[in-house]
């Protein structure tokens, strides 16, 4: 499969060391290989860009642009690739999180391996707690809440759905009767947690 990246950046490297021998040498190559893929990239545009002689390489009008090009593409392709991986280098430090042990366990534990594979350079202390926490008493970078933040200061993002679900156990049940209408429950012992906003509010949906 032709790869004109590749038949650039080799193209470039004859040019530059003046000789099949010296670029094959560089890439690892046969001067043979680095002379037939010349030829077939000189076939495929239908000019010719390097004239040939026993003692030099000299470059036609065609090549001059061609090199041109080529240079251009190349440094760019470069720059792509020191920028990506920059980022990933530029990516480091330390972060405070808060989270509830609930969602601590069925969502972060299953994100953070992947995170910290991406993201090598961060470390973490977590404040797993069901407590309301002040951020800035507590120095927290990032706190993971459900509904909607009290404090205006900060910023807020939507993460994740959480589902709510009503549950009894089986002995319970066998004790104070099953519910059948949301009336019902007006007349058992719900639980709720206390850091969740509304979280005494049940909505029922058909």
């Amino acid at each position: 499969m032709t790869n004109p990246a590749n038949e650039m950046s080799i193209f470039a490297r004859v040019v530059d060391r003046g000789s099949f021998a010296a670029a094959a040498d560089d890439f690892g190559l046969s001067p043979s290989a680095v002379s037939k893929l010349m030829s077939r990239l000189e076939s495929r545009l239908g000019v010719r860009l390097i004239n040939r002689t026993t003692r030099r390489l000299a470059l036609t009008a065609e090549g001059e642009v061609f090199l041109e090009r080529s240079r251009r593409i190349l440094e760019a392709i470069d720059a792509a690739e020191s920028e990506v991986a920059a980022s990933r280098r530029g990516v480091h430090g330390h972060l405070r999180v808060h989270a509830f042990p609930s969602f601590a366990v069925d969502h972060l534990s299953a994100v953070l391996p992947d995170f910290l594979a991406r993201y090598p350079r961060i470390t973490f202390d977590f404040l797993v707690t069901n407590r309301e926490i002040d951020l800035v008493e507590d120095n927290i970078d990032v706190a993971l809440r459900v509904g909607s933040p009290g404090d205006s200061s900060v910023v807020a993002r939507k993460i994740a759905d959480l589902t709510q679900v009503v549950c009894a156990s089986p002995a319970y049940l066998a004790r104070r009767g099953t519910p059948v209408h949301p009336d019902d429950l007006a007349h058992h012992a719900c639980l709720t947690l206390s850091h969740v906003p509304n979280a005494h509010l049940w909505s029922f949906g058909t």
